[in-house]
């Protein structure tokens, strides 16, 4: 089996507004036409990636995954 090259799993590791989060967790978001200026933000899974208000050339890009407390099995569900 072929192993991903790093071009591919940069791309693959990449994510579009829209698209829907798979992880959540704290996410960079890269303006690519803006000389690369980026920002953190938290998104939840199941949710979408929110757009930006320029509307085109952004991305996300995954920094720390973090699991929901109501989904650990360390934590109660609070009912």
């Amino acid at each position: 089996m072929r192993r991903a090259t790093f071009w591919e799993r940069t791309i693959s590791e990449q994510h579009r507004p829209g698209e829907i989060v798979k992880t959540s967790g704290i996410y960079k978001v890269i303006h690519d036409g803006d000389g690369g200026r980026s920002f953190g933000v938290t998104c939840v899974e199941g949710e979408h990636f929110p757009p930006t208000r320029s509307g085109k050339g952004a991305h996300y890009e995954l920094l720390h995954a973090a699991t929901h407390s109501h989904k650990h099995s360390e934590l109660g569900s609070g009912d």
